[in-house]
């Protein structure tokens, strides 16, 4: 980052973060984590399709421990030049395996 460049700022939406405590079991404290790395490295994880022009939409997965589930975390990354720009982590799911997973 140069110097007169902005850091980017991460932020997790109040639905995300809603979500997060209804899923409980330190959900919360894993996409806060996320979300810290995600001020590094704002294009973590993978790029998924938008159905709006130039946004960025990302996908990436936090494993599960024994007593958190597997989550799936999305997350909009709105840089419009000069970047870096914002990222809003919008959605936070626990992970359904076939045959299983969560009560959620």
């Amino acid at each position: 980052m140069n110097d007169d460049q902005q850091p980017t700022i991460a932020e997790i939406t109040r639905e995300a973060h809603a979500r997060c405590l209804a899923i409980g079991d330190g959900a919360l404290e894993a996409v806060e984590t996320l979300r810290a790395e995600l001020e590094k490295n704002p294009a973590l994880g993978r790029r998924a399709q938008s159905a709006v022009g130039g946004m960025k939409i990302y996908t990436t997965r936090i494993e599960g421990t024994g007593l958190r589930p597997t989550l799936t975390v999305t997350y909009v990354y709105d840089a419009p030049p000069p970047e870096p720009g914002l990222i809003r982590i919008a959605l936070v799911s626990p992970v359904r395996f076939a045959g299983g997973g969560t009560e959620f």
